[in-house]
């Protein structure tokens, strides 16, 4: 009997002190860690890191002081860590609070934001990539001699922040050009934050293509645009049921010596049979090459064809009187791209390769890319409904500098 007494009260004294236990675990506060202070430039992405003795917390950082228009209990992000980036200089509170179950606890930092040391640049400062698929205007920038090297360096001086509206040409279905700028275009919730230039959207004999968009966050810091940052900006046009994924086309170089085909010599084409193109679903159809213009295949690609694939859209591209080739109507997409109705961009609309909201803090890197392909036929004017792309402004410089 004493010894059941003996195990009975070691019982009851084991269950108190676990329900005592229970009981002070409940009801110990989260402890957070988190940095005091921050400092940190205008554009500049700041990583601000914090951590929390919490089994499955949830976070919630909050601006609660905000020296530029006193906009204050905005809510800034959800995850346990806050990349942060500002335009404007000043003294900036955040707030983070934790909470686990019932239980929060809310710990603040200040960021102070200095500004920048010398004006940036409002406009693309660089050229990382230009590869125009063949179409009439592949060769405008290339001069004899001329590698890629140096067509690029041609095109970023037609459209620097000395000439902003030149038209660069990508050709068909395809062509693309990366670009990129001296600072970090910030992402700021619920405004636009990019303005993409293109063609004339009236032009009726040389219809500007839409240009599919992609952006690039420099995470790594390296100064170019790397393959695994690049995030898609979903437009308009993307849920239409004409859209089709993973369309592929390739563009055949007219062989040494091949025959030129023409009507006789007041035919205005020197060869009706120029580039031999055939996609994957099942067309093809050749780009004829008139006697004004320069070869179709960009002149400094050493292959004999090449091929690109993507994503392709529907314009209802169409002659606008019976029986002509001269002129044009299309649907011009609302927004989401470049030649646009809308050409500015909110960087919220950028996805991962999955579909998934990219969240990105500011993009460094601009990808344009022709989505369209739409053979012309025999029209003096184009070779294909082309992709034309005049620059890129961060408009929020634009707005801060007073600028247009």
């Amino acid at each position: 009997m004493k010894q059941n007494f003996t195990h009975l009260t070691v019982l009851v004294l084991a269950l108190l002190f676990t329900s005592c236990s229970k009981d002070k675990d409940e009801s110990s506060p989260i402890e957070i860690a988190l940095q005091d202070k921050y400092e940190v430039a205008t554009f500049a992405v700041l990583n601000i890191n914090a951590s929390a003795n919490a089994n499955n917390p949830t976070y919630e950082w909050i601006m609660t002081k905000n020296p530029v228009d006193n906009t204050i209990d905005s809510l800034m992000g959800t995850t346990k860590d806050l990349r942060f980036i500002t335009a404007y200089p000043g003294a900036y509170e955040l707030t983070l609070n934790v909470k686990e179950g019932t239980k929060i606890s809310s710990k603040k930092t200040m960021v102070n934001v200095t500004n920048e040391a010398a004006n940036f640049n409002p406009y693309i400062t660089s050229i990382f990539d230009f590869s125009p698929a063949p179409g009439m205007f592949a060769n405008e920038l290339f001069k004899t001699g001329n590698t890629k090297v140096d067509v690029m360096k041609t095109a970023l001086g037609r459209i620097n922040e000395t000439s902003v509206g030149y038209q660069l040409d990508l050709g068909g279905f395809g062509g693309s050009i990366v670009v990129g700028f001296d600072h970090t275009v910030i992402n700021v919730a619920g405004q636009k934050d990019l303005r993409l230039y293109g063609g004339i959207l009236t032009d009726k004999a040389n219809p500007p293509a839409p240009g599919l968009i992609y952006v690039a966050y420099d995470k790594n810091k390296n100064g170019k645009p790397d393959e695994d940052e690049w995030y898609e900006i979903i437009g308009s046009l993307h849920a239409k049921s004409t859209t089709i994924k993973g369309f592929k086309i390739t563009y055949h170089k007219p062989a040494n010596g091949k025959p030129l085909v023409a009507a006789g010599p007041n035919d205005p084409f020197v060869d009706r049979e120029h580039i031999f193109c055939e996609n994957n679903q099942g067309a093809s159809y050749y780009l004829p090459r008139p006697k004004v213009k320069k070869e179709f295949f960009p002149a400094w690609l050493s292959e004999t064809s090449v091929v690109f694939e993507g994503i392709k859209f529907n314009v209802n591209f169409a002659p606008a009187r019976a029986n002509q080739t001269t002129l044009f109507n299309f649907d011009i997409p609302e927004w989401g791209y470049v030649n646009a109705a809308d050409p500015d961009i909110d960087l919220d609309w950028a996805v991962d390769k999955n579909g998934n909201k990219a969240n990105l803090p500011g993009i460094d890197f601009i990808k344009i890319v022709n989505c369209v392909s739409e053979p012309m036929g025999l029209c003096q004017q184009q070779s294909s409904m082309a992709t034309r792309f005049a620059g890129a402004a961060d408009l929020h410089l634009l707005k801060k500098y007073n600028l247009r």
